[in-house]
């Protein structure tokens, strides 16, 4: 199981709490006289931002508004996604936990009790293909036809009507997790279904037909198009460390062996790398080419010619790999690669060519080198890919932008200690190399658009290696690891959790607010529908339990680890929006106070981090005397000015990477995790941390926490010192112009901050 992100419960609380005030509101438009428009919210999600998670929270507290347990039908395009998605749903997968009580089934295997039954949660997954039919009386797809063994209608028929023993029609969301992907067909079936809510997995969305309709009427109604969509922000994703910090294209106007070469030899190296730190990684390269032409001529490639003499990019780039002493057991072909049954592969020739039908095997071969066209399968996502070959050869219609997100999460959902392990490369073979800058402008408007926080770096190169070279440290050197001291924090934590009201027998405060519903009355005499708003109760509740985990897990995580909510009072049961469900959030937010104020940050002499080595661009690197390392770049102009006012004063240094390098933990709440110094210099048996762009941390009131960093013994191990553009008040903490730069420190338990008009100035006093 996994624990959900504050930035993704921010989300998906936006969402539901969207529905709720959607249902309930007299504005809501109507597609017909009597069928009400639904919900709909479009997310737009970072790849590896977790969009399964975040939809699957949303439907759960969408849910809890609902006076009958609904129905969701859970829709993606491929086979091996919707299968993905079961196993992550159903009883024991990684997100069953999101989805308590509910029924995980797929949609072909439904019965009519199953749908009928309003007393439980069902979810239904399907491909597209399920359904997609226009003519369905006379359609082959088995949901339109009866099952002797099921119903006497079919399975289409009896999701529409969705009626309980009652009488009482479940609410039907659909969820859609590639959104692109959506047809005016398919929008014209679902639709035929009249869902309550519809949630999509993009906010790029095509709204062709009855889609972009009903967008219409909602907007028309008083939606905007804000409210029409949840944007995940690509800053939260990445210091979430959910995806790579840092992408490097290199352009290789060359054979394709000489492409592959640097890859190999970087891929060692990152092996090597992480044998050393003992990680649970297993880096892996992608391979992407034409399939069926011959690599010289651009010409079919002939399948009925001996192995040795294919001219296939995949197979040359598999006989390359295996020549250089890639055994063949890891590596997989997976494309449809053409061969006769005179002239086969060799045995130890990984091929997999049926797309759905054998995607399950390749997944669980769990190969290191995986060669194939574009038509990979949409549910392979495998975070310890780091590398990607892409052959832009010969006019190829691969555009490298595509490719991005195969290679953007990041193993174990955490960045390492060494940069490398937190960047994806890339490596491009082209003819011509006026084609190289083109790609690079398109992938860097796909970076800005969809993934500004992460860097990019790039380098052309005709032979057989890259610019971007390994530069070693000079000395050693070590800095204690800091820790999260929060012992004092347990008792002010469990005085929140005594003074929690028992809501077990408190049936008033418990219950929530009544939510609209829409009964239709037939008119004796006509066929008109009148429609009746009611007042109904939500039936739905949570724990006392989950709720104040909830919050502190959307607070700050880190405090989840001092709160045992082990007292059976925890088990009362309340509705949202109910007062009980209001006071036990603010249980929740207290106990991240009372972790917070109480916690304190200790260095650990006995777990250092050792400065290691760094990848430096010769073409536009600056050497300094007193660094670590002979040279540094990919510096802006302020740290530019930094590193030298830095290096002028004699000490030793280095230039800390934001993507893996040494950081401190934070001690607020917010998504930022970890704090991560510019600079980082030795003098005097501490070590003093820099960083010159500060003004968020001054102004949060736990950064005065920062300063001064001391042992368990209570010795000063570690200082920061934070500067901020122009002068500053430090009381109340105020810009008074843009003039010089203030060093912030601390005084007498106060942040302190001091003016001067140069950098070399500004330094100094930092230092000493």
């Amino acid at each position: 199981m996994i624990s959900l992100f504050p930035f993704q419960i921010k989300a998906s609380e936006k969402m539901a709490s969207r529905y709720m005030s959607f249902r309930d509101s007299e504005n809501r438009p109507y597609e017909t006289r009597t069928i009400p428009t639904p919900f709909y919210q479009a997310l737009s999600a970072l790849t590896g931002g977790g969009k399964t998670p975040i939809l699957a929270d949303t439907v759960y507290q969408m849910r809890l508004a609902m006076p009958v347990e609904p129905i969701v039908l859970w829709i993606s395009k491929g086979k091996t996604v919707v299968d993905q998605t079961y196993g992550n749903f159903r009883s024991g997968g990684k997100y069953s936990h999101l989805l308590e009580n509910f029924s995980v089934n797929y949609l072909r295997d439904l019965n009519e009790n199953q749908i009928s039954d309003g007393s439980t949660s069902l979810m239904a997954l399907a491909t597209t293909g399920t359904f997609n039919q226009r003519e369905q009386e006379e359609s082959a797809l088995k949901i339109y036809k009866a099952g002797e063994d099921r119903s006497s209608v079919s399975l289409w028929e009896l999701l529409k009507r969705r009626k309980t023993p009652e009488g009482q029609r479940r609410d039907l969301v659909i969820v859609y997790d590639e959104g692109h992907n959506l047809s005016d067909q398919q929008i014209d079936l679902l639709f035929e279904l009249e869902p309550e809510a519809i949630l999509v997995a993009s906010a790029t969305l095509r709204t062709p037909g009855k889609l972009g309709a009903m967008i219409e009427r909602l907007k028309s109604a008083g939606w905007s198009n804000d409210d029409l969509a949840t944007i995940i922000s690509s800053k939260d994703v990445v210091e979430a460390e959910l995806v790579k910090k840092q992408i490097v294209l290199g352009g290789y106007e060359t054979t394709m062996d000489l492409a592959i070469d640097p890859l190999l030899e970087r891929m060692k190296l990152l092996e090597e790398r992480v044998e050393e730190l003992s990680l649970d990684i297993t880096p892996k390269a992608i391979y992407v080419c034409k399939t069926n032409i011959n690599q010289e001529e651009g010409t079919p490639d002939d399948p009925a010619r001996d192995f040795a003499f294919r001219k296939a990019p995949p197979i040359l780039i598999w006989k390359h790999l295996v020549d250089n002493g890639v055994d063949p057991a890891d590596i997989a072909v997976y494309c449809d690669l053409k061969f006769v049954k005179d002239f086969p592969p060799p045995d130890n020739f990984m091929l997999f060519s049926k797309g759905d039908s054998d995607f399950d095997e390749f997944q669980n071969g769990n190969f290191k080198h995986i060669i194939f066209n574009l038509s990979l399968q949409e549910g392979w996502d495998d975070p310890n890919c780091y590398f990607a070959y892409i052959d832009k050869s010969m006019e190829s219609s691969i555009q490298v932008e595509q490719v991005i997100g195969r290679v953007l999460r990041q193993p174990n959902a955490t960045h390492c200690s060494d940069l490398e392990l937190n960047t994806a490369h890339f490596y491009i073979r082209m003819d011509d190399r006026t084609v190289f800058p083109e790609i690079i402008e398109k992938v860097r408007s796909k970076i800005a658009t969809e993934f500004p926080e992460i860097e990019l770096n790039s380098y052309s190169n005709s032979g057989s290696g890259g610019t971007r070279i390994q530069e070693p440290v000079k000395e050693e050197k070590f800095i204690p690891q800091i820790h999260i001291e929060a012992t004092s924090a347990i008792i002010p934590i469990q005085r929140a959790l005594n003074a929690v009201h028992d809501y077990r027998n408190d049936a008033v405060n418990t219950k929530g607010q009544g939510i609209r519903a829409e009964t239709i009355q037939k008119v004796a005499s006509s066929e008109q529908a009148e429609i009746v708003n009611t007042l109904m109760p939500q039936t739905n509740k949570v724990t006392a339990r989950w709720i104040i985990d909830r919050e502190i897990q959307k607070l700050y995580p880190r405090a989840r680890g001092l709160c045992l909510l082990t007292d059976p009072k925890l088990d009362a049961r309340a509705h949202f929006t109910s007062p009980a469900h209001l006071a036990l959030k603010d249980v929740g937010n207290s106990i991240v106070d009372a972790y917070i104020n109480n916690a304190q940050l200790i260095s650990d002499r006995e777990n250092l981090f050792e400065v290691g080595p760094v990848m430096v661009n010769p073409d536009n690197a600056q050497s300094y005397v007193n660094s670590l390392h002979s040279r540094y770049s990919g510096l802006n102009s302020l740290e530019l000015d930094f590193a030298k006012a830095i290096d002028n004063e004699g000490h030793p240094w280095v230039r800390n990477p934001s993507n893996g390098g040494y950081f401190i933990p934070l001690l607020s709440k917010g998504t930022n995790r970890n704090f991560f110094p510019d600079f980082i210099v030795w003098k005097d048996n501490k070590v003093i941390a820099l960083d010159p762009k500060a003004e968020n941390l001054i102004m949060q009131d736990s950064g005065r926490k920062l300063f001064d960093i001391r042992n368990y013994q209570g010795q000063l191990d570690i200082v920061v010192r934070l500067f901020t553009m122009g002068e500053w008040t430090d009381n109340p903490i105020n810009r008074l112009n843009e003039e010089g730069y203030t060093v912030w420190s601390l005084r007498a338990g106060r942040v302190w901050g001091r003016h001067f008009t140069s950098i070399q100035e500004a330094v100094h006093v930092a230092l000493n």
